[in-house]
């Protein structure tokens, strides 16, 4: 076990001073006030700055440059999840607009791919769309807006 020290801390409700984050093996295990700190737990000085918990954005489709329609492989996925990272966003679903086929099932393999080598952050996948109302597509092009396919189930279903 070890305590974070000396920062300004976000409990979800304010702000919390002299307080002691406690992480053990690798998860938070308790929020208490430093003085409340057995001297023999080892600390980390947070240096006086802001400990927020990180963002989880539902709806992630680009970043760096990168439009995951136009590049949904692992290096473009690399490149979104960096861009939010910065941003505090430490978990996503990368989303995938209305398109064809094989493009959605790059994006589900590229998903898979991420979630087996460990890729920081990456909770699933964010199909929106194809099967939309096309009265109601809003930017979704309609080329690509069709009826549910019973494959479908199996592409967002599948795991390695």
């Amino acid at each position: 076990m070890k305590a974070l020290i000396n920062g300004k801390i976000f409990d979800g409700d304010g702000w919390r001073d002299n307080a002691a984050l406690l992480i053990k093996d690798g998860k938070i295990a308790d929020l208490c006030l430093t003085s409340e700190l057995p001297a023999d737990i080892p600390t980390e000085d947070l240096n006086a700055q802001m400990l927020v918990p990180g963002f989880i954005d539902c709806q992630v489709n680009g970043g760096g440059g990168v439009l995951l329609n136009d590049q949904p492989d692992i290096a473009g996925l690399k490149t979104v999840t960096a861009a939010h990272r910065r941003f505090g966003t430490t978990g996503m679903l990368p989303t995938l607009i209305t398109d064809d086929w094989p493009t959605m099932m790059a994006m589900a393999e590229t998903i898979n791919e991420a979630i087996r080598t460990g890729l920081p952050g990456i909770k699933g996948v964010h199909f929106e769309g194809p099967y939309l109302n096309v009265d109601r597509k809003g930017v979704h092009e309609e080329v690509h807006i069709r009826a549910f396919e019973d494959k479908f189930i199996e592409l967002i279903t599948a795991t390695d």
